[in-house]
């Protein structure tokens, strides 16, 4: 599973980084990709398959690896959309202020052909990860909310949740839930271990500078977003490092962290990328490319796009962008990359990470 934002915020960033036919790159050089003729974003994807929403049209679509379409919901605007177990099942996650509903959220589970819908009172109630419909973590506007084989447990705060985040590590095992209490400056974190046959939380901090950004089980770290991005240790909380840098997202793998910090300019998104191998005394190389798109990451390969090109971003410090337009695009952990082009399909590529070189073709 892919380390994902919220779809509202990928959503606004994919609009944010069609190129507009004619413009020229920063440096003056060739014309920029030509915006492409649809607007389909890809908002979920791992190595079984792939989901897509149509903002135009509102359209939700499950898609096998293959691109077999496999569902369809035009029902909802979705605040989130999780793979499930393996995609296209999925849960969406459709709250009442996002659909002017007055009962409450609705979750829209799917599972290959078939569709279940449950309602919850709680008006924001978004679910963070899910196995099923009958497993499943989330968050609300009060508390985390878990439901183990059918049976739900929470842990409410007093105060109210302000913000949340949950982000779920690449191999799948790990899954951190951070909030923000109303009024509080601090996050605090729960760790939830997912290879077991049930769930049950870990306090890991009170005190993160930022929410949850990504996770690294194979290095036993993960890594804040916000001011002063910093790493901390995945076990005790215990913070490792922090750097001086603002991150607004980020991935990592066993060997190499990159953070990614989205700015809006008057001519456009721009986006400050930072990569650096899995030593800690190592440096961030840094570049600074026109996008807001999601950024990925498989071995030391970094990928995002650039001026509306699939680009490579090595942990050595070399950007190699391709000829392959794209305004949407996601990695997932086998080097697999889903993107969406000028054509306005999803087109599939790999990454090729060897003797510290990139290659996306």
């Amino acid at each position: 599973m892919k380390q994902k934002r919220r779809v509202v915020a990928l959503l606004a960033a994919a609009v944010s980084v069609v190129p507009v036919a004619g413009c020229s790159d920063t440096d003056g050089g060739r014309p920029g990709a030509s915006a492409p003729p649809s607007s389909l974003v890809l908002v979920d994807a791992d190595t079984h398959g792939y989901l897509t929403f149509d903002t135009d049209r509102e359209v939700l679509r499950g898609h096998t690896r293959d691109g077999k379409q496999v569902w369809e919901e035009k029902g909802y605007f979705p605040a989130d959309v999780q793979c499930a177990t393996a995609c296209p099942d999925a849960a969406i996650s459709a709250t009442a202020d996002m659909n002017r509903s007055a009962s409450g959220t609705h979750v829209i589970w799917k599972h290959g052909g078939t569709s279940t819908t449950r309602s919850f009172r709680d008006d924001s109630l978004v679910v963070q990860w899910a196995r099923n419909k009958d497993t499943w973590v989330a968050t609300s506007e009060s508390a985390v909310i878990w439901s183990d084989h059918g049976r739900t447990r929470t842990k409410p705060f007093t105060k109210g949740i302000e913000d949340s985040m949950g982000r779920v590590s690449e191999d799948g095992s790990t899954l951190v839930i951070s909030v923000q209490q109303n009024g509080g400056t601090s996050w605090s974190a729960f760790r939830f271990p997912l290879t077991g046959n049930r769930l049950s939380p870990s306090p890991l901090s009170v005190d993160l500078p930022g929410s949850v950004g990504c996770l690294s089980p194979e290095n036993g770290t993960m890594w804040t977003l916000g001011n002063r991005a910093s790493e901390f240790d995945l076990v005790t909380g215990k913070k490792i490092r922090e750097t001086e840098q603002f991150a607004s997202d980020c991935a990592s793998s066993g060997t190499s962290t990159m953070l990614g910090a989205f700015s809006a300019q008057s001519d456009g998104s721009t986006q400050d990328i930072s990569i650096t191998s899995g030593s800690r005394l190592a440096p961030f190389e840094k570049i600074s490319v026109r996008s807001a798109g999601e950024i990925g990451l498989f071995q030391d390969c970094g990928v995002l796009l650039s001026d509306g090109r699939l680009t490579s971003f090595s942990a050595g410090g070399r950007a190699d962008e391709t000829e392959i337009s794209a305004h949407s695009v996601l990695t997932v952990p086998d080097g697999h990359l889903y993107s969406i082009g000028p054509s306005g399909e999803v087109e599939q590529h790999t990454v090729t990470a060897t003797g510290g070189s990139c290659r996306i073709g």
